[in-house]
């Protein structure tokens, strides 16, 4: 197997595409450490990484929070002794308090930003000193179309999403003589709960301008995720790549 005894972090891990991250690298033969705010959903990903022959370590963690996210990467080191993948894949919008930005909060500009950029930075902060000992690691992070393109109505999440991309360029640029790629997968219209808060009409105005006509599934971001994080991608650093038809292009 691809990734026979590698110990691979997923936060947000719990759900779509972070679970189906999780349990495609297991079946890879990776042992897998969760990340979740929700306990229940961490049961879950047990439950499904376990049935696929390989350990799971399930640890409750905000990764907006630098002791949470301490927490979770200590108990990981105690549990594995290693950390080989990290993929920061925890992160959303603001969803029903989506404003145009002349009306928008601090409040909700500061959760966005600290969900997806803070806690991007906290797990590869957490991590990048043991990955730099061993002289290898690979780092996945999980950014947005809307991070290329804008969205209208989500200024805080296409800033934060954008601030991901530039991140991962700059670390790519720092670490490649330490043997540690860095990577973004930027998925956009993925059936997962994201897809179903959308109303009718943006569902199908997203789903149109993929060129596809239907929305991406889970496992098509996992698929990606697993090749980044396979010897297969040993030249490949510091690139962004889109999960999401033809949506960064402006459509068909």
């Amino acid at each position: 197997m691809e990734l026979e005894d590698k110990v691979a972090i997923v936060t947000g891990g719990g759900t779509g595409i972070g679970l189906a991250i999780a349990t495609e690298m297991a079946r890879a033969g990776a042992n897998i450490v969760v990340a979740s705010r929700n306990i229940e959903h961490l049961d879950n990903a047990i439950s499904q990484v376990t049935n696929l022959g390989r350990q799971c370590l399930a640890v409750v963690t905000n990764v907006s929070k630098t002791e949470e996210v301490d927490n979770m990467v200590r108990q990981a080191m105690e549990r594995f002794g290693q950390i080989d993948i990290l993929v920061n894949n925890a992160g959303g919008s603001a969803r029903e308090k989506g404003a145009p930005f002349h009306e928008s909060t601090e409040e909700v500009w500061d959760y966005v930003i600290d969900l997806n950029l803070k806690g991007t930075r906290n797990c590869i902060r957490a991590v990048i000193n043991h990955m730099i000992s061993r002289h290898s690691g690979r780092i996945i992070n999980i950014s947005s179309v809307s991070g290329m393109v804008g969205t209208a109505r989500a200024s805080e999440y296409s800033a934060a999403k954008a601030g991901v991309i530039g991140f991962s360029k700059a670390l790519a640029k720092e670490l490649v003589h330490y043997g540690i790629s860095v990577n973004c997968v930027s998925p956009n219209y993925i059936e997962t709960g994201a897809h179903y808060y959308m109303d009718s009409a943006r569902r199908e105005s997203t789903k149109k301008m993929t060129g596809f006509d239907i929305p991406g599934k889970a496992l098509d971001v996992a698929h990606m995720v697993l090749f980044l994080v396979s010897d297969k991608a040993d030249f490949i650093t510091g690139q962004n790549f889109v999960v999401g038809g033809l949506h960064n292009l402006g459509g068909a």
